[in-house]
């Protein structure tokens, strides 16, 4: 994380990005926001220390059905289990610049399951955690990354502000709000590759890619 800044990017809320659509905040350049999805317990172990050193907010977003218990919704397709964090923990989390949005009841693939089902996951999810911690849940991001036309809408509807996905790419202000851009980072991710990520938008990297990149470039300048 510490390389974060020292490579010139600033984490920023996810909130402020929310400010940002509809009250015009200022964002800073080369912005980033660390989001973390579904809810595990390690979210809890070993990144809020992390991001506690080094005063970077979060946002995590929550699959309620299964805290405080496993992953069953991942074991049922042979990955392994892990456990799921508390809302005790939740709460905690809360007090240390971490933000909480929904991510469904029970991990949906929401454009397979008829309107009536996806329209309950996603406002009793936002319910859930906006009456247990006693604040307002504005953002939301789609299971496995899927959604339709429909379920953007439903997502409207339900109350959300922001909404994430998994599509590669930058975020700008011409952006459907509700069908945010996000990069992938896995744990074992080396600096280069995430610095790469970064930078050009995208969700694979490669050592080849940024001398193939900008040859491109130079040779369409050329052409043109």
């Amino acid at each position: 994380m510490s390389k974060l800044r020292q490579s010139g990017f600033n984490p920023i809320s996810l909130k402020l990005i929310d400010d940002h659509f509809n009250l015009g905040a200022e964002i800073p350049n080369n912005s980033v926001i660390i989001t973390l999805d579904d809810g595990f317990e390690d979210n809890y172990l070993n990144a809020l220390p992390i991001l506690k050193k080094h005063n970077i907010p979060a946002t995590i977003f929550l699959t309620t059905g299964y805290l405080g218990a496993t992953n069953a919704w991942m074991t049922k397709r042979g990955f392994p289990e892990r456990k799921m964090l508390n809302w005790e923990q939740i709460q905690e989390m809360s007090q240390h610049n971490i933000e909480f949005g929904a991510h469904t009841i029970s991990h949906p693939r929401l454009p397979e399951i008829d309107n009536e089902a996806v329209s309950n996951e996603i406002s009793i999810s936002k319910q859930t955690i906006e009456t247990t911690l006693g604040k307002r849940c504005n953002f939301f991001a789609y299971p496995f990354g899927l959604f339709s036309a429909e379920n953007r809408n439903q997502v409207d509807r339900a109350g959300f502000s922001l909404a994430c996905s998994t599509r590669s790419g930058f975020n700008t202000t011409d952006r459907d709000a509700l069908t945010l851009h996000r990069i992938e980072v896995y744990g074992n991710d080396p600096w280069w590759k995430l610095q790469q990520k970064m930078t050009f938008g995208m969700n694979d990297a490669s050592l080849f890619y940024p001398a193939k990149y900008y040859l491109s470039r130079f040779f369409n300048r050329l052409i043109s």
